[in-house]
């Protein structure tokens, strides 16, 4: 079998009004209705030009979609207004938008230690005390996730959780209130941190430990994406990248729920 013939398979299976994009709707939708959704983008081509591939995933659910953009607009398309959960992300100004101001958040807690050890290294043999500074705030948003892993795994009861996350917010407020940083790399982060913990985005995951404190879910579903652009010419054009979206978007969704991946693709060809 060519190629060509996979191909027109393909998209045969995934066009537009058939049972495969139908499912798609119905994951959209479900999607919608989660308790939290991780959304994280890698890069993308269609016909040799700048794409972007958007990673949903709530506990049961997992949804690409390729875009041309790479702004709230596209983010917005999924989600809507109605969704009602909680939004698992980084800090990129896409999520600040306007469309999400009333949508709770979680900013991921990886991303904000990477951030901080980023600017440790850059401060790092400077005079002054930025460097202590930055490496207690990596040290409390650590202990925010020890906090929440112990009582998750049944390591702590809810009284001892409670208190020590209460501990935790109260240590980084301290931290990120601080009005007296000099140098600029520090001050930078310490601003950015505070903009989104006056909005409750930091740790919102102790008040709800139902939530993660990372968005690592989004990140590893978009690992095969990413394999797949660095040994590959990604797609063609928008059709194509639709296609392989959304037979990914049922396959691995497929795999999340312990299904047989085939087993489904071909239970979508009737």
């Amino acid at each position: 079998m060519t190629q060509g013939a996979i191909n027109q398979a393909a998209q045969r299976l995934a066009q537009d009004g058939g049972l495969l994009a139908e499912e798609v709707l119905a994951l959209e939708e479900r999607l919608r209705g989660a308790a939290y959704v991780h959304h994280d983008d890698t890069g993308w081509r269609m016909n040799g030009q700048q794409a972007w591939v958007s990673a949903y995933r709530s506990e049961d659910v997992a949804l690409f979609k390729a875009n041309r953009r790479h702004t709230a607009a596209e983010l917005h398309a999924v989600l809507k207004d109605s969704f009602a959960g909680t939004l698992i992300c980084d800090r990129f100004v896409t999520y600040d938008a306007q469309q999400f101001a009333e949508v709770p958040q979680q900013k991921c807690l990886s991303h904000v230690i990477r951030n901080i050890s980023d600017v440790a290294e850059q401060v790092q043999g400077r005079a002054g005390r930025a460097l202590a500074y930055v490496l207690k705030l990596k040290a409390a948003f650590q202990e925010a996730i020890t906090v929440h892993r112990d009582f998750v795994e049944g390591r702590c009861h809810e009284r001892h959780f409670r208190i020590r996350a209460d501990r935790v917010r109260r240590l980084v407020n301290r931290l990120l209130k601080r009005t007296d940083l000099r140098t600029k790399e520090s001050e930078r982060l310490r601003a950015g941190l505070w903009k989104q913990h006056q909005r409750g985005r930091l740790l919102l995951f102790l008040e709800k430990p139902s939530l993660p404190p990372t968005n690592n879910a989004a990140e590893r579903q978009l690992r095969s994406v990413v394999l797949a652009r660095k040994v590959s010419q990604c797609s063609k054009n928008e059709r194509g990248a639709t296609t392989y979206m959304r037979i990914k978007s049922v396959t691995e969704t497929a795999r999340l729920r312990g299904h047989d991946p085939v087993d489904v693709l071909m239970a979508l060809r009737r």
